[in-house]
């Protein structure tokens, strides 16, 4: 096996962190002498654990296949890959490997991630659809996790514009969650972009999510937050956005509202008010990166 096959196995596998992965990525061209790498990155590995990586790369450096190959229709895009993001090498810990699942030349589009509350009202509904069609009309595709709320909305409404839309998940492409938007993933799967960084069969686990977030927030050229309380995690995302040097903005909303409480603090701290899809066009490169 060549270097990028040997890294998606091991990815594959389950049994190595994004960190170990990417340390062998960075070394790829000392392939196939990658236990001394690998060995870099076990000083806090359990023994057990070590065992087990250890045998997974011998086997993977003796050409043996040590995971099932992935489903038809889905591919893994790495970090040793020409067609992988510039932008999303740019923040920290990214994605060594990731699974995807639709049109990968969605990621040379101009980007705009949206973000926000899972249980947005009626103000957040009509913002959503006031900004979402014209960016998708100006060739933006729009980033989110597909989840509840304001993520799946931005989803919808790209698509029903007939504009592009990329999902980010805290899990395997072979796990749907939330369970109400199989339909939309298998959808996004198909006629979009659906990423994952985590191997196949890999559950939703609360701990990943941080993670999706990071790369929702790598892979936008600008983040929009519409509607978020004042510890909402759509504030994570944003904060994640601006470690990566990456344009702010948010929906003002009414100063007694709690569902705005958080797009209005983050206003106050330097992000721009959006009142129209202009306020983030003129903001946006002219072309992806």
């Amino acid at each position: 096996m060549d270097a990028r096959t040997s890294l998606c196995q091991l990815f594959l596998s389950g049994a190595f962190t994004n960190y170990q992965l990417l340390l062998l990525a960075r070394h790829a061209a000392d392939f196939p002498h990658w236990q001394p790498w690998l060995a870099a990155g076990q000083r806090r590995t359990k023994p057990a654990k070590c065992a087990q990586q250890t045998a997974i790369l011998t086997a993977v450096l003796a050409d043996r296949p040590v995971a099932p190959p992935i489903a038809a229709g889905t591919q893994l895009l790495t970090v040793l890959d020409s067609a992988y993001p510039l932008r999303l090498l740019e923040i920290y810990d990214p994605p060594a490997v990731l699974h995807c699942a639709g049109h990968l030349a969605l990621l040379t589009q101009r980007t705009v991630g949206v973000v926000g509350t899972r249980t947005y009202s009626a103000y957040g509904q009509a913002a959503a659809a006031a900004l979402v069609p014209p960016l998708c009309a100006a060739d933006v595709a729009i980033v989110s996790g597909l989840a509840r709320g304001i993520d799946s909305l931005a989803h919808r409404l790209a698509m029903g514009a007939a504009g592009s839309t990329i999902g980010v998940i805290g899990n395997g492409l072979t796990h749907f969650y939330p369970r109400e938007h199989t339909a939309l993933q298998q959808v996004m799967m198909h006629d979009q972009l659906v990423l994952s960084p985590f191997p196949p069969t890999t559950p939703p686990r609360p701990y990943q999510f941080p993670q999706r977030n990071r790369i929702i927030a790598g892979l936008s050229h600008a983040l929009l937050v519409i509607e978020a309380r004042e510890r909402s995690g759509s504030l994570i995302t944003a904060s994640l956005a601006q470690d990566a040097n990456r344009l702010v903005a948010a929906v003002p909303g009414r100063i007694c509202d709690p569902l705005s409480a958080g797009c209005n603090a983050l206003i106050a701290d330097g992000a721009i008010p959006v009142h129209s899809a202009a306020d983030l066009l003129r903001e946006l490169p002219d072309e992806a990166f």
